[in-house]
């Protein structure tokens, strides 16, 4: 059984995940469900966020793979800023 996350680290996560948006739609993380999970270690004050972006198309040209590729280079740059501001000192890992 894992143990409760204290209510004080959902409400940064929830935080985190509402202020970064996607670019293209303007809409939060949360709104999108773009983070599959969360691994929270107090201990060792680090934090994982796993990402859940579709694969890209195999048929998908080499410009939009680009794009795309950079997109998530950057809602998963501002992922780890924002839960670096919510929990600072603390290591982030975004995947």
């Amino acid at each position: 059984m894992r143990p409760e996350l204290p209510m004080e680290a959902r409400d940064k996560f929830d935080a985190a995940l509402e202020l970064v948006k996607e670019p293209q739609s303007e809409l939060s993380l949360a709104e999108l469900g773009l983070v599959s999970r969360i691994s929270y270690f107090e201990k060792d004050k680090a934090i994982i966020a796993y990402m859940n972006f579709a694969p890209p198309s195999p048929s998908e040209c080499p410009a939009c793979f680009a794009i795309d590729d950079l997109l998530k280079q950057s809602i998963a740059r501002d992922l780890r800023d924002a839960l670096l501001a919510e929990f600072p000192g603390w290591d982030v890992e975004v995947r």
